[in-house]
């Protein structure tokens, strides 16, 4: 299963992939190969290849190169290879290296279950079996606001394993958000966070919760 989060609109994901615009679920994935295994392959040219796509309908699965501003490639949820137009992307031979920045997006939250397969370009080896991999598209958490005591309090349910900023801006034409201290780098565990900070001084302000 690879997490999914979803990235604002202008907000960066990844020093990996700098030009990403957000707007997308998005999860960065690298595939490779193993030097050991594949030392009688001298003569392979690996690329991995999509065999399928389902998901929420729809949802568009996609697939960005390094330092892309934009799909490489999508396919809606419910394509397969017998439709054609199969797309690819090459793999680094020898697992001593690979691919930072690569990264699969997804446009609707929901499960998308993927099918993957290794090719040959050189033609001398047969395909391999088909890999699934599950991409859950997750919205962040509902976030509650309240007044109590002269401070806004805020609350929202965490998700194990992910961590959490909460950020205010008060203009959202200027697409400027400022973290909220001391509410950053806070670890989810599943449980509900509850947090405050004070009105005085702030004529007009708006939230949001990243997650990350």
């Amino acid at each position: 299963m690879q997490t999914a989060v979803f990235i604002p609109l202008r907000e960066p994901f990844s020093s990996y992939l700098p030009n990403f615009p957000g707007g997308w679920h998005i999860s960065e994935l690298t595939f490779t190969t193993e030097t050991d295994s594949l030392d009688p392959a001298n003569s392979a040219d690996p690329q991995i290849e999509l065999v399928s796509v389902s998901g929420p309908a729809g949802g568009n699965f996609g697939f960005w190169e390094v330092g892309a501003l934009e799909p490489t490639w999508t396919r809606a949820a419910g394509w397969n290879s017998g439709s054609g137009n199969v797309p690819s992307f090459h793999v680094l031979f020898n697992g001593d290296n690979h691919v930072h920045g690569r990264a699969f997006t997804m446009d609707k939250p929901g499960d998308y279950m993927v099918n993957f397969r290794v090719v040959d370009s050189s033609g001398s080896y047969a395909a391999s079996s088909n890999l699934t991999i599950v991409f859950r598209a997750q919205q962040p958490p509902q976030l509650s606001i309240g007044i109590s005591g002269g401070n806004l309090s805020l609350s929202f349910t965490s998700r194990l394993n992910m961590t959490y900023d909460l950020q205010c801006t008060e203009n959202l034409s200027s697409g400027v958000w400022t973290n909220v201290e001391p509410h950053t780098f806070m670890d989810g565990d599943g449980g509900v966070k509850v947090l405050s900070d004070p009105v005085a001084g702030r004529p007009r302000s708006f939230y949001r919760l990243v997650e990350y």
